[in-house]
């Protein structure tokens, strides 16, 4: 059995392992999530329904004299890590165990919350001794949010529209697929036949396709809120890799997801400066909650051990792909490591590449993400796609440079170099391949960038005395942009703020700032953390950038040398 401190530690890891910077988090708590990591805990005890154990563990940390009592919780602890994130992640399971045709309210939400805490469910309202949302539980939702942005991740709990939900659509914000979700996305694919190994984006469009069959709260995950399609597909995903691991039953077993599953690679892109040569390699992604130590791979007739590049990631693997394993996929079977089963580059008809998001100046392309506003990104396809992209370009909605250049002599493949999104107005537009449009139709109408400075290495932060430059992308003429400095909560800068043109921000001391642009209903907010010169350390390098100049030749850095003398 695990304490709370444990729990709450537990939670924190399992939702930010193995994700990339820059991405949205959803505290979307279930019962297999619970199980999942109870098993970590590696506790000697037979038969333990670890969901049971982890609300046992919250309801002896907050609950005295039958009454809650978050006081304890406000803040962080000695780690850094802020305390309350197991008590809001019973707040989102209660969120979960609504059904699907479950009115929306405070008081059939705290009934379920109730249930939970062992609190009697035959009263109506907050259970007792919680306060008004403001005074107990929204700071605790504040202090999360800003953790992960001092991490480098964006939050996505939020307070409702007002009204009596305003409050409890923080955890409803962060619920998304059930239980009976599930069993119904798996009707879908017994009822297609669906077996191929497609990735998280792709099946996600084939299942958009469907959504006016599913239930209503699926249906609302598949069509509302764009922000949320990259966290649904991936839980999708998981549901369909079960469904695949356990021989595609017609009902997803309950319990823990003890199940093989495939690590997923996207595309790394590598240009040589001096005769243009392009080569796209395998770049494995890393697997959300799993602390992986060691993973190796069968990588043609030797043993390779995958090996941590940056969060989310690890290097991309040192042989090219050719034209058949670009256009068919690949894969790599896993030869050390329990649950996993293979490494598998898919099948894709387009690839969407941008700048690195570390250092857009390094002329390095990758799969990282789906392009924010204001990236221009390089869009990698077959022929055939031609049309559908010439349609988006007649709308108006996209644009690119210069004419679309071949990839492999005599290949399907092309390149459309300095693409970008130019417009919202895509929901009246229809194409062939949904999978296409829905990768480009931005999902959110504003975003902020951080540009020039001097950023300090694997800290996302930047130096004192050497700020970044703020732009604000949208295609709003001009937004409110406000920035206030964390520890006391002032304000330092706020005014109106032409979009997409940089803006010089004097950052008057170290610390931790939070930017956030608004318009018209909307708004979108950065961490940006500056940093002394006192906090710099000697970062050794993760591993040596080699061109090729001649045979037998090559450039590492300022240095050229022989094959032959690295020996």
């Amino acid at each position: 059995m695990a304490n709370y401190i444990a729990w709450n530690r537990a939670l924190i890891l399992y939702f930010t392992s193995g994700l990339q910077r820059g991405k949205r988090v959803y505290l979307s708590v279930e019962d297999e999530i619970l199980e999942l990591i109870g098993h970590k805990f590696h506790q000697k005890t037979e038969d333990i329904n670890w969901a049971d154990d982890f609300c046992r563990a919250v309801r002896e940390e907050v609950i005295i004299e039958r009454r809650i009592n978050l006081r304890q919780l406000q803040g962080r602890n000695a780690a850094g890590l802020p305390k309350g994130v197991a008590f809001l992640s019973v707040m989102v399971l209660a969120a979960n165990n609504m059904v699907d045709e479950e009115e929306i309210s405070e008081d059939n939400y705290f009934k379920r919350l109730r249930a939970i805490l062992g609190l009697p469910t035959s009263e109506d309202g907050r259970p007792p001794g919680m306060k008004c949302g403001i005074k107990d539980e929204e700071p605790l939702w504040h202090e999360w949010n800003n953790w992960l942005m001092s991490s480098g991740f964006m939050p996505s709990a939020h307070r409702g529209r007002g009204g009596r939900t305003t409050y409890i659509n923080y955890p409803i914000s962060q619920s998304l697929l059930r239980r009976t979700d599930k069993n119904r996305l798996v009707q879908l694919f017994s009822e297609k036949q669906w077996t191929a190994q497609w990735d998280a984006m792709t099946l996600f469009a084939y299942v958009r396709r469907e959504a006016q069959r599913l239930p209503t709260h699926l249906k609302q995950l598949l069509t509302d809120n764009r922000e949320r399609y990259e966290a649904v597909a991936e839980s999708i995903h998981e549901v369909y890799q079960q469904w695949q691991a356990e021989g595609r039953p017609s009902v997803i077993k309950a319990g823990v997801r003890n199940w093989s599953r495939n690590i997923f690679a996207g595309l790394y892109r590598t240009e040589d400066p001096f005769f243009g040569d392009i080569n796209y390699y395998p770049y494995p992604k890393q697997v959300r909650g799993w602390e992986l130590s060691s993973i190796k791979i069968q990588y043609g007739e030797t043993e390779k051990e995958l090996t941590h590049e940056r969060p989310g990631w690890y290097l991309p693997l040192e042989s090219s792909l050719n034209i058949n394993e670009l256009e068919h996929g690949t894969k790599y079977p896993i030869t050390l490591q329990c649950n996993l089963d293979s490494l598998v580059l898919p099948a894709r008809n387009f690839w969407i590449l941008i700048p690195d998001p570390d250092d857009r100046d390094t002329g390095v392309y990758a799969t990282w993400d789906q392009p924010s506003l204001g990236t221009k990104f390089i869009l990698l396809c077959k022929k055939q796609l031609l049309p559908d992209i010439n349609r988006l370009r007649d709308e108006r909605l996209l644009d690119w440079s210069g004419e679309p250049q071949s990839v492999f002599n005599d290949s399907n493949w092309v390149e459309l170099h300095q693409c970008m999104v130019i417009s919202l107005a895509w929901n009246g537009i229809f194409i062939n391949n949904q999978e296409l449009k829905d990768a480009l139709q931005p999902s959110v109408r504003l975003s902020i960038s951080f540009s020039g400075g001097l950023r300090v290495p694997q800290q996302n932060a930047w130096l004192e005395g050497y700020n970044p430059q703020v732009t604000v992308f949208g295609f709003y003429p001009t937004v409110k942009l406000q920035i206030t400095r964390l520890w006391d909560n002032l304000p330092i800068f706020e005014r109106s703020q032409a979009t997409n043109t940089p803006t010089t921000v004097n950052f008057s001391s170290s610390g931790d700032y939070v930017v956030k642009a608004t318009c018209g209903g909307e708004s979108t907010e950065r961490f940006v953390k500056i940093v002394d010169w006192s906090r710099l350390g000697i970062e050794k390098p993760q591993h040596c950038e080699i061109t090729p100049i001649s045979s037998g030749n090559y450039i590492c850095g300022s240095v050229i040398q022989s094959i032959s003398t690295q020996k």
